[in-house]
């Protein structure tokens, strides 16, 4: 508490996916209902872009964050950040190519071109993460979207993709064109997790709330635009590990400037 009693708000914010206004949209409304059940203000930040986004959450300037699994782990490891609730679908991804292409197992891709989204998506990293050097990996053609990733492989603007399994059953429709070079281990799904400003008690209420029939209503729209069900408890063991997948992204590697800032 600062001079006056006045206390800083909390600052809750999610990867830069969409508009401003849809994520103002989407986030903001879940900011007010947290403020209600931490009792403690805590307001939206719509980060504007990913360099931003990253910067700022490895200078310890976000509170609460809804982000991917290896977003998750990271800041558990290096900042104390404690996942809350997490979206109950698995992620698998799979790096499939054409039928009747030449390539047989993932090493062959090193200096290929693979149609993929950009890091730091958990698909892309995935795969990246299976070359030893960074000189020996696959050649990015980057798309926007799983759909696009899919078209670019069955177009041959490249010789493989990097797909989440779901999306891949729903575009092939049993179709059999593609085949599969390397599935990735299940991941788990998104999360909500809280930083060491917010004391364990209110992490324990934030995560009652969330996981209560208010909570549902104020995540529906999110959990809608992930085609998700319920949020579920969310535990480390969850996300131990995974952080190592984004060892060679701007800001994270090393640990990036780990701190917790002093807003």
């Amino acid at each position: 508490m600062t001079a006056g009693g006045y206390r800083k708000p909390w600052i809750f914010t999610a990867p830069p996916r969409g508009t401003r206004a849809q994520q103002e949209a989407m986030y903001a409304p879940i900011a007010r209902f947290l403020s209600h059940a931490a009792g403690h203000k805590i307001v939206y930040r719509e980060p504007g872009n990913w360099l931003t986004y990253s910067r700022a959450m490895t200078e310890g300037k976000y509170d609460i964050v809804f982000d991917g699994p290896h977003f998750t782990s990271w800041r558990d490891r290096y900042l104390g950040d404690m996942p809350l609730v997490r979206l109950p679908e698995p992620f698998v991804f799979a790096v499939v190519v054409r039928r009747g292409e030449r390539f047989t197992k993932l090493s062959q891709l090193a200096g290929q071109p693979v149609c993929a989204n950009s890091p730091p998506n958990l698909g892309t990293l995935s795969l990246l993460s299976q070359f030893s050097y960074i000189t020996r990996q696959p050649y990015l053609v980057v798309v926007h979207g799983w759909p696009a990733a899919y078209k670019g492989l069955m177009d041959k603007r490249c010789g493989a993709t990097v797909l989440p399994i779901a999306n891949l059953k729903l575009y092939e429709k049993g179709r059999h064109t593609v085949r599969t070079l390397y599935r990735t281990p299940v991941y788990p799904n998104q999360a909500i997790s809280a930083g060491p400003r917010v004391p364990a008690g209110v992490q324990a209420r934030i995560r009652a709330a969330l996981l209560s029939p208010a909570g549902q209503a104020a995540t529906r729209t999110l959990r809608h635009a992930y085609g998700a069900g319920r949020f579920v408890p969310a535990n480390r063991r969850d996300y131990a590990g995974l952080s190592h997948l984004l060892n060679n992204t701007l800001y994270f590697s090393g640990g990036g400037q780990v701190g917790i800032a002093q807003r």
